[in-house]
C-alpha cells in the first residue's frame, strides 16, 4: 500500500507532500507554494483530487492528485468566506464548507471533472461554525458551532441544498464549544471535540442523537486553560486520539465494541500547539503537527494498545495545522 501525507503551513503558504512507507518513513516528494494562507485540506470520494482553502483572498484550490501522489493545480473557486473546514458528501458531489469567522456554512457542487465550483448556496446565521461531517446514509450533515454550543443538524437534499432540522439541534454543556467531529467505522456513533473545555461528548448516531458519555481530555487537576484542538479514530474504531494545545498533548481513549464508551488513556506529549493531526488510513501510524515548532512527528500505533511509540520528526512550513492522508492506488 503506497500512502502519501499532505501538510498545509499556512504562515508560509506552503503544502509539503511526502510519501510514506511501510515502516512510517516519510520522503519529501513536493513542495508547493500556495497565493494565499492555506489551511484545511479535503480528499475526494474517487481520490483522484485534493480541495484546498485559502486565504485572505477566499478561494477553493482544487489539485489533480499524480499516480505519485504529487499535485498539479487545475482550478481556483473564489468563495464568499473564509474557509474553516472542508467536508465532502459521501458520494463526492459536493463540498461543505464553514466559516468560523463569517458565521456562513457554503455549499459547492464538484464537477464531472472533480472541479469545486462556485456556491450554490450560504447559509449566514451561524455563530462559529468550524467544522462539518455527513451523517454514514449520506442525509444529513452536522455541522459544530463553537460559539452556539450546539451542533446543528441539516437534511441533504437531492440537489445539495441544506435544510436544517431545528428540532434536532444537539446542545453541548454551556461553554463547552463543540469544535470538530469523528465518526465511528461501525456507523453506531459519533465524537465532538469541545474547544473550551477540552472534552469529548459521545453520541448516538440515530436520532435523536443522545448523548452517552463526556470525557475529559485533560488530566484532573491540571493547572494549564483547555484548549483543545482536533479528534480522529482509527479504522478499526478502536482507538480514538485528541489533541490539546495548551499541554500540547495527544490523548488516547479505548473505544468499546459498540463504539458508545470511552476509556481514557494516556497522555501524549507532542509537538508544540498541536492544531491538527491525523492517522493514516492502514490505522498504523499517528502524525502530530505542532503549530509552534513548525515540524510533525510520526508516531507508530500498537495494533492492540494503541499506544503511540515516536518514530521521527520532520521539519515543514511554518505554523503547521493541518494533516492529510492518502493511499495512491495502482
Amino acid at each position: 500500500m503506497k500512502q502519501v501525507v499532505y501538510v498545509a503551513s499556512p504562515e508560509s503558504k506552503q503544502i509539503h507532500v511526502w510519501s510514506m512507507d511501510e515502516k512510517g518513513k516519510l520522503t519529501l516528494l513536493q513542495q508547493l507554494t500556495l497565493p494565499g494562507e492555506v489551511q484545511p485540506m479535503q480528499i475526494s470520494r474517487d481520490g483522484r483530487h485534493l480541495y484546498v482553502g485559502i486565504r485572505p483572498d477566499f478561494a477553493i484550490i482544487t489539485y489533480l492528485i499524480s499516480a505519485e501522489g504529487k499535485l498539479s493545480q487545475k482550478a481556483i473557486t473564489a468563495i464568499p468566506a473564509t474557509p474553516t473546514h472542508i467536508e465532502t458528501d459521501n458520494q463526492g458531489r459536493w463540498l461543505f464548507i464553514p466559516s468560523y469567522h463569517q458565521g456562513n456554512l457554503m455549499v459547492l457542487l464538484v464537477d464531472q471533472q472533480g472541479i469545486a465550483q462556485s456556491p450554490i448556496q450560504v447559509i449566514g446565521d451561524l455563530k462559529h461554525p468550524h467544522a462539518s461531517g455527513v451523517s454514514f446514509d449520506n442525509s444529513h450533515l452536522f455541522v459544530p458551532c463553537l460559539g452556539e454550543d450546539q451542533i446543528r443538524v441539516y437534511t441533504i437534499n437531492d440537489n445539495g441544498h441544506l435544510t436544517e432540522q431545528v428540532a434536532y439541534r444537539i446542545t453541548t454543556n454551556e461553554g463547552a464549544g463543540p469544535r470538530h467531529l469523528a465518526f465511528s467505522p461501525n456507523h453506531t456513533a459519533f465524537y465532538c471535540l469541545n474547544e473550551l473545555d477540552a472534552t469529548i461528548n459521545v453520541y448516538s448516531a440515530f436520532e435523536p442523537y443522545q448523548q452517552k458519555q463526556n470525557c475529559d481530555i485533560l488530566a484532573a487537576g491540571a493547572a494549564c486553560k483547555p484548549w483543545a484542538a482536533d479528534i480522529h479514530i482509527t479504522p478499526n474504531g478502536r482507538h480514538l486520539y485528541a489533541s490539546e494545545r495548551s499541554a500540547s498533548i495527544i490523548r488516547h481513549f479505548e473505544v468499546t465494541a459498540e463504539g458508545l464508551v470511552l476509556t481514557p488513556m494516556a497522555a501524549y506529549a507532542t509537538e508544540t500547539q498541536p492544531r491538527g493531526f491525523n492517522i493514516d488510513q492502514s490505522g498504523h501510524f499517528l502524525l502530530a503537527a505542532g503549530q509552534k515548532s513548525d515540524h510533525i512527528a510520526v508516531y507508530k500505533i500498537d495494533a492492540v494498545t494503541g499506544v503511540l511509540q515516536a518514530l521521527d520528526w520532520y521539519p515543514v512550513g511554518k505554523g503547521p495545522m493541518w494533516i492529510t492522508t492518502h493511499i495512491i492506488k495502482n
